[in-house]
This record gives structure tokens, sequence and C-alpha cells, in this order.
């Protein structure tokens, strides 16, 4: 594979997005960053326009939700952030993170065809792959009064390791990890990923900037959604809930109902039940 062998011309990536695209204009890559999330907001707070990319061969001090550590192994996985300036309230910021799920599920769908069905979003924003864990995102958002600022969205997908770059979950609460090559026994182009992602989001990211499109995005979401109906234990910052996963409402929450009766969350941690 000549992508681990040697620096990726991640330049490559632009050569298949669509002609007007926003997203991908401007790619930044190193063979390694501590964090491409790092690298993404420190340009955002100077000025970054919207759309700018930083992607990088080999990431070895990311950092993801509840700070846990975010890594990916040199040349074989897609770690980048994208700097978003949609116009939006900061209150539907979170929104984003729907958003990019869509997307990277989407993305995996057309390029592997035979895997589609086994992709599945676990709420509110890890893609699985037959139940395991094959990309992690964050978003964050600074804003400006009510409205969006900057939003620095960082995607992490396992694409061509094997089970040696693949480290075992670190909790019982957490699934365990795959990759595309895991899964279907094929590699894929990591600049070609890189632009079926961003040309995804293109069209989901823009959803969430209005009532309308984002009852359409919700819609679509849930569909996607392998959590609602599950049982599933909730880890908040309040407390731990188990119950069913019922709904998500229309800013994205996700409803759990249980002998006490209905709680919603916006931000929480999900464990699925196994399936027996």
């Amino acid at each position: 594979m000549s992508d681990v062998a040697e620096h990726i011309d991640w330049e490559r990536a632009k050569k298949y997005l669509a002609n007007g695209a926003t997203l991908g204009r401007v790619i930044r890559s190193a063979r390694q960053m501590p964090s491409t999330q790092s690298a993404a907001k420190e340009a955002a707070r100077n000025g970054a326009e919207h759309g700018e990319v930083f992607v990088t061969d080999y990431q070895n001090a990311g950092r993801g939700r509840r700070d846990r550590g975010w890594s990916s192994s040199p040349g074989i996985d897609l770690t980048f952030s994208v700097v978003l300036r949609p116009s939006v309230e900061m209150r539907y910021a979170h929104m984003l993170n729907l958003a990019a799920a869509l997307s990277v599920k989407e993305a995996l769908g057309k390029i592997f065809p035979g895997a589609p069905g086994a992709i599945g979003i676990k709420w509110p924003n890890d893609v699985l792959a037959d139940g395991k864990k094959i990309c992690g995102i964050i978003c964050e958002s600074s804003g400006a009064g009510e409205r969006v600022l900057y939003a620095v969205l960082g995607i992490g997908v396992n694409v061509n390791g094997g089970r040696e770059q693949t480290p075992p979950t670190d909790s019982p609460d957490r699934p365990n990890a795959t990759s595309v090559f895991m899964e279907t026994g094929r590699h894929a182009s990591l600049p070609m990923l890189l632009a079926d992602v961003l040309s995804e989001l293109e069209k989901f990211h823009v959803m969430v900037e209005s009532e309308e499109r984002r009852n359409a995005l919700v819609e679509i979401y849930k569909r996607n959604c392998s959590t609602i109906g599950r049982t599933v234990r909730i880890i908040s910052d309040e407390g731990e809930y188990t119950g069913v996963a019922a709904d998500i409402t229309s800013d994205g929450a996700l409803t759990l109902q249980n002998e006490n009766g209905a709680m919603t969350f916006r931000a929480a941690d999900v464990v699925h039940a196994r399936i027996q």
C-alpha cells in the first residue's frame, strides 16, 4: 500500500469533490500532527475560512469526548478536522454531530456497497459497523452572542488497519473497535474517503441552519440510528440511567423511557445493551 510507505497526497481529495464545494477547498496536511482538532481550533480562532480541512497521516495526541485519548495508526486511518462557520444559533450547534455521523455513514455505504446494512449510528455520533466502533466524532463550537462563530468537527475513521492496529477496548462500556478493512477485507483510498465524507457533510451540515431542514435532518438520522428501540444505559454528568431509547427529539436529543417515565438527554454517553 503506497499510502503507508510514503506521505499521503491529501491534495488528491480535491479532484473527487464536486464543482463549487465549500468544504475541502483548502486542505492543510502533515505527515504527523499531535491533534488535528487543536490545529483546526487555533486556525479558526485566527480567522480560518469555512471549510478548511486539517488532516494528518498520523495523530498521537488527540482527545475525544470526556478527554479520552484519540490517536491514529500511521498512514492507515482517516483523521481530520474541518472548520465550519454555519449560520445557526449556539443552541443547535450540537446537531452538527448528527450531520457528521450521517456523512460518515453515507460515505462508507457508497464506498463499500457490501457493508451499508451493517453500518449504524450510536447516538449521538459514533458510527458502528456490525456493532463495533469504526468512527468517532467530536464537535467543538465557539459563539458570538447567540450565534455560532465557528464549529470544528473532528472525525476519525478506522480504515486500513488490521486487528494488530486496532487496540482492544479499555472499558466494558465502550464498543469494540473495527476498521473498514477488518469488516470488508478491502483497502480504501484515504484521500477518496476524505472527499466522500466532505461531500456528504456538504449537504448535511447546512440542514442545521433552519427549522424545516433540522426536522428533515432528524428524520433521516432516526432512520439510520441503531440506538432507537434498544435497551441502553445512559451515563451523564447527573448520573446513570437505564431504559429504552424511545426517540430522537426535533433538536437531536435522546428520549429515554423507563419505569420513572421519559427523560431527555442532549449530551451523554450511551451504552447499548448486548443483544443475546
